[in-house]
């Protein structure tokens, strides 16, 4: 009796150190995933608070800019309105969401930002907010927000990356594609994870 009372506690035991074991083993694969999920809380172009969550589901394809910008913005909003449209036309629309985040909220209204989306893509998402939500959001990107400038000069300019970021259903960021890549090298790309 006792050897058996021995025996139902040592399996006890055992399967308590594999449920820890098993937890303690989860937690820590899935500890770089929290580590590469996105996190913000912005206005998009018709004033509405949106977070990640309100665009989770689908993947984002997330470009950080500004209206004035001459040069790099206007380029890579068209390639990516022409990935949209491709992506369009292979049947992805309903799985795919372009995002727009302003790295200049001093100047980039929600009304700007709604006026300056209508040379693209109609599925686009603009993003605007205070500094401190923008510079949250860039942190969560790992993408570069540079200081505001005081200049209103036409062809002022700011620093920022001209990277498109991929974010996954689960707001986890899951590939970046740079302005150097083709056109339809980055819709293969986009289309790899569709």
């Amino acid at each position: 009796m006792a050897a058996r009372s021995w025996h139902k506690g040592l399996v006890l035991l055992i399967t308590v150190l594999g449920v820890v074991g098993m937890s303690v083993f989860f937690l820590l694969m899935h500890e770089t995933d929290l580590d590469n999920r996105v996190d913000f809380a912005l206005l998009n172009q018709t004033g509405e608070r949106t977070t990640q969550q309100d665009l989770a589901g689908k993947y984002l394809l997330v470009f950080f800019g500004f209206t004035s910008c001459s040069e790099i913005c206007p380029t890579q909003m068209g390639r990516l309105s022409t990935v949209l449209t491709a992506l369009d036309e292979a049947g992805y629309r309903n799985r795919v969401t372009p995002v727009f985040v302003t790295v200049d909220p001093e100047r980039d209204t929600v009304e700007r930002i709604s006026n300056y989306l209508q040379s693209f893509h109609r599925d686009f998402v603009g993003l605007t907010g205070s500094r401190a939500a923008l510079e949250h959001a860039a942190q969560r990107f790992n993408t570069l927000l540079g200081q505001p400038s005081d200049s209103v000069a036409p062809g002022y300019q700011l620093a920022h990356s001209s990277v498109v970021y991929v974010v996954d259903p689960s707001s986890q960021l899951v590939d970046y594609i740079s302005s150097d890549v083709e056109t339809d090298l980055m819709i293969q790309r986009i289309q790899a994870f569709l």
